[in-house]
């Protein structure tokens, strides 16, 4: 019994460990935006890489955007001189650094160039999108998987950290 029950443990918490949720997907549309992409409003100078994004006002929220992760996937084109647009996996998922202020900001998100080029001709310059958030769970495990339970019931002893 004892035995069945480590490896049920286990079992649970290296399944939590790949585990990812996202939210409803939301239509927007997607433009790009070229280097240099730093200073950025979220991190500065700080380089993220190239796999990144600016929010608009749909979802800045103040800068509470900054560090979440969406989802993009190109739908269709926004205009007649890309008929097809998408292209690739046509979906990628970006992290949001930078803020697309009103005024200068064409779309509900402005990914990198190498972002959008991933999904979508870059010829285009705007795309029809769905878009989520994606939040990725990482469980951390102890490796004394001894003291996971006792005689009356399952206890895991975990640290989540919910990455958005």
């Amino acid at each position: 019994m004892a035995f069945h029950l480590k490896h049920s443990c286990l079992a649970f918490v290296l399944i939590m460990s790949f585990y990812s949720l996202a939210s409803a997907q939301i239509s927007g549309i997607a433009t790009y935006y070229t280097p240099p992409y730093m200073p950025s409003a979220c991190y500065g100078y700080e380089d993220q890489g190239v796999m990144i994004a600016a929010a608009s006002d749909v979802f800045w929220n103040g800068g509470a955007a900054c560090g979440q992760y969406y989802q993009v996937t190109c739908v269709s084109g926004t205009n007649n001189g890309v008929p097809y647009p998408c292209q690739g996996s046509q979906s990628v998922t970006v992290k949001i650094v930078d803020y697309c202020p009103p005024g200068s900001c064409r779309g509900t998100i402005d990914l990198s160039q190498e972002a959008f080029s991933s999904i979508a001709d870059t010829a285009s310059g705007a795309i029809n999108i769905y878009y989520q958030q994606y939040v990725t769970i990482i469980v951390i495990l102890i490796l004394c998987l001894t003291q996971c339970y006792d005689i009356f019931s399952v206890k895991l002893y975990i640290n989540i950290f919910v990455m958005f």
